[in-house]
């Protein structure tokens, strides 16, 4: 009989191992009756099992320390790391617009968490007098040049009756739009420069509908046959004056890039929503967030050199999120933009 392999030999040993230590006489009882061969065979299968409980016996705590580690990791670390959860959701809850006077609540306990909350906190105080500053200079800039630009405009137009010939006529024209332009330039920045807190507890209750023919009606003659107002109302609590700013900036901006304007309002989910659709070029998907900054300008518009400021659709977003709402450009299945504006309906109790 050839000897057996070494390999085969130890498989053998570690399948044995298994079964138990009673195993262990079995090379006694082989001692007599088998042959030489055998008795090797087997005692090499008891050794075998004996080194396989031996490393058995040693891997034991190994592994019950393992799994006691990881039993208890996760819980330990969620309540090392509950306060800086906690004051991430503190940060998280921050309004931009109401800083003055912000805390991130009471203190810890710990020393750590309670510094780092600190300095947060003292970061917070210098960004909203940053802003406050920033707010204060806009409007006493938009303040200071609104005045004058009254003043040059009406001497203008008295200047624009008494010329007769067509050159200086068509130039006094050319002066009185740009000053115009200017004039609306400043009065956007002014109302920009407001923090845009809530100003959906004003008492004045407005029709939605109202709002866009009163704007159809103040248009030029031109503007007012390309642009159509849907059937459908909603009301709505707020500033009846920022709201009107709000329409006609979102009819003139898709009078701006398209031929036709078409306006409606729905009541879908207790949200009063506003669509002003045009059949313009569009925006294309990945400038339409950037579309709402200041002084954005699409790459269409620029493309095409159509005049303005890039303030038309920052002035719509900040008017809508003043009243609790929002403005997005979203898809429309036609050609064209579609500006989207959600304000929350009037509660019929207060």
């Amino acid at each position: 009989m050839q000897s057996t392999s070494p390999i085969l030999t130890g498989f053998l040993g570690s399948l044995v191992a298994g079964l138990g230590t009673g195993l262990g006489a079995l090379p006694i009882f082989v001692r007599a009756s088998w042959s030489k061969e055998a008795q090797r065979l087997m005692l090499a299968v008891a050794g075998g099992m004996m080194l396989g409980a031996t490393f058995f016996s040693l891997l034991q705590p190994a592994l019950f320390a393992a799994a006691l580690a990881w039993a208890t990791s996760r819980p330990i670390s969620r309540h090392v790391v509950a306060p800086l959860t906690r004051l991430r959701e503190r940060i998280a809850e921050l309004d931009i617009d109401a800083l003055e006077g912000a805390t991130l609540g009471s203190e810890e306990g710990i020393v750590e968490v309670d510094a780092l909350r600190r300095t947060i906190e003292q970061l917070i105080v210098r960004v909203e007098r940053a802003l406050s500053q920033a707010h204060r200079f806009a409007a006493n800039a938009a303040h200071e040049l609104r005045t004058p630009l009254t003043t040059v405009r009406a001497e203008l137009e008295l200047l624009a009756e008494n010329i007769t010939e067509p050159g200086p006529r068509e130039g006094a024209a050319v002066a009185q739009q740009k000053l115009a332009e200017l004039s609306m330039l400043v009065e956007r920045l002014l109302i920009l420069s407001v923090p845009a807190r809530s100003a959906a507890d004003a008492h004045e209750v407005v029709s939605l509908r109202d709002l866009l023919e009163d704007v159809v009606q103040s248009l030029p003659n031109d503007d007012r046959s390309r642009v159509k107002v849907s059937e459908g109302d909603a009301l709505v609590r707020g500033d009846a004056t920022l709201l009107g700013t709000m329409v006609a900036n979102a009819m003139a901006n898709g009078l701006k890039f398209g031929s036709a304007v078409t306006t409606e309002v729905s009541l879908v989910e207790g949200i009063a929503v506003v669509h002003v659709d045009d059949d313009g070029p569009g925006v294309d998907a990945s400038e339409r967030e950037r579309a709402f900054e200041p002084f954005f300008r699409s790459s269409e518009a620029l493309r095409r050199r159509i005049p303005g400021h890039g303030l038309g659709l920052a002035l719509i977003r900040h008017i809508a999120t003043t009243h609790g709402g929002s403005a997005t450009l979203v898809d429309k299945r036609t050609q064209g933009a579609r500006l989207e504006i959600r304000l929350p309906i009037a509660d019929p109790s207060a």
